[in-house]
């Protein structure tokens, strides 16, 4: 007899043989890169640094990113695993960590059947897909919040806390999602009132260091969620969106049991300052957890094996979605609707578009090696390229990922930069000036990168000190695994 876990299973490991499946094309996205250039850092470095000098070389900027993720990824870069395997396992792994924490929390604390609707949901939008394999901090940190509320749920305060410390340290918008949502919860849960407020009390204190850091490096973020370029490319889902509101509404009607889940609502409009994120990204986990409560409605409305099947069908094929997109110069938007724009659909019809082209990479790779030491800077006309280069090669980049903060000043990266790489995509002759300008040597070309070695670049970069040694860090990590193991009932 088929169980509601059964199908579940089924799901799940259905979505991690298509992860598999991808293998090679991954890595599919370009943030990634950036995780493992910051990772680069830290090693130099010698640990946690709160200045990243590993871009916009040879000036820098502020490091305001949580160091969790990059800490982790130190560990096994300095182990010795590959940094495209370490990518690449990164992104099939994680978002598959997810699927199956949601589902074993929602199937232990409410019903085996949400849990399938669940899991089930997961499915129906691309964007969200995409989001969870390119934002993989992100991605972590919610595995973490679940677990946080899985101890929270058991009264087991300390575990709760622990696992919430390594949320904050681990993506900043996520943790600050997570904290409006035990504020909430213990706000409309007056018998957990007092756990709630303990377990996140604790985590605010062992988070302090990282959150005075974020909220002092503040004052260096340039921009904000509505003046990104992404605000205008948002994938909205319109069926499950409707639906959604309809999940909330049968949860408010059943609050005391749903109240964590209407805190998750009313905390996900944090979100909304970034649109992008809201409709694709993150902010859709809440959508998918009410779609899926109101499928179990449904169901047990109806109570229908047919009209189960076809839900089911139409939620992993079908999938309309409202396309928002800015394209040119002046940011014209654009509206289209797609009809077949589910995650299952995608990863099993849809040919994937993919950033990693490993004979060019490394043989770009291999020429900066060869020409270049571990202070001197690269730079690319694609920041995308100069980053992804720098990082699989040990060297710092003058180009940038993560926008908001800009370089602690001005500066001309073709003058400061050692390597200097152009792309099939630069105009021909702006390159040929820029080589002759600057006297450059060329030292290598193939069908995407055009290579130049820069003989007249003096400038190097200072390796600062690590704020945080790797001794401290790891002895602080044992001594919270020791306290989360040992440590079980309070």
């Amino acid at each position: 007899m088929l169980t509601w876990n059964f199908l579940s299973t089924i799901v799940i490991f259905s979505f991690i043989l298509l992860q598999a499946v991808r293998w090679v094309l991954l890595p599919q996205f370009m943030d990634i890169y950036y995780h493992l250039l910051t990772a680069q850092g830290f090693i130099q470095a010698g640990g946690y640094s709160g200045w990243d000098f590993w871009q916009y070389a040879p000036v820098g900027r502020v490091h305001i990113y949580p160091p969790f993720f990059h800490l982790i990824l130190s560990g096994f870069i300095k182990l010795g695993i590959d940094q495209v395997v370490l990518a690449k396992l990164c992104e099939v792994l994680i978002p598959c960590l997810l699927l199956f924490v949601t589902w074993n929390f929602v199937r232990k604390f409410y019903s085996q059947r949400l849990a399938f609707f669940v899991v089930l949901a997961f499915f129906t939008s691309n964007s969200f897909y995409l989001s969870l394999v390119n934002h993989l901090p992100a991605t972590l940190a919610l595995i973490f919040g679940i677990l946080s509320l899985g101890q929270l749920f058991k009264s087991k305060l300390l575990r709760s806390a622990i696992l919430l410390v390594l949320s904050f340290y681990t993506h900043i918008g996520i943790s600050f999602f997570l904290f409006l949502v035990f504020i909430i919860y213990g706000l409309a849960n007056k018998d957990n009132r007092r756990g709630v407020f303990k377990s996140l009390g604790l985590a605010l204190i062992l988070s302090s260091p990282v959150l005075i850091k974020d909220i002092v490096s503040l004052k260096y973020i340039s921009t904000f969620g509505f003046n990104l370029i992404e605000v205008g490319n948002c994938q909205i889902k319109i069926l499950e969106l409707i639906l959604s509101i309809l999940g909330v509404i049968l949860a408010f009607k059943r609050r005391n049991k749903y109240s964590l889940f209407l805190s998750l609502f009313f905390a996900n409009l944090i979100f909304l300052i970034y649109p992008y994120r809201f409709f694709s990204g993150e902010g859709y986990f809440t959508t998918l957890i009410f779609f899926a409560i109101f499928l179990d409605f449904l169901y047990s409305y109806l109570n229908k094996k047919l009209l189960f099947a076809l839900i089911c069908v139409f939620v992993l094929l079908i999938s309309p979605t409202l396309i928002m997109s800015k394209t040119g110069e002046k940011a014209k938007s654009s509206v289209s609707i797609k009809f077949f724009d589910s995650a299952f659909f995608n990863m099993l019809f849809v040919k994937v578009e993919t950033l990693w082209y490993p004979n060019e990479y490394l043989w770009a790779v291999k020429l900066v090696k060869e020409n270049s030491t571990n202070r001197d800077a690269v730079f690319s006309t694609i920041d995308l390229t100069g980053v992804t280069i720098s990082s699989l090669s040990g060297r710092l980049s003058a180009n940038a990922l993560l926008p908001e903060v800009m370089p602690s000043k001005a500066f001309n990266p073709l003058l400061t930069s050692k390597i200097i790489i152009f792309t099939i995509m630069d105009d021909p002759l702006v390159v040929k000036s820029i080589e002759q300008a600057l006297r450059l040597v060329k030292i290598g070309e193939n069908r995407f990168f055009i290579v130049y070695n820069n003989p007249n670049c003096q400038a190097r970069s200072d390796i600062p000190k690590a704020g945080i040694g790797f001794k401290p860090i790891i002895v602080s990590a044992l001594i919270l695994g020791l306290l989360y193991i040992f440590i079980k009932n309070i």
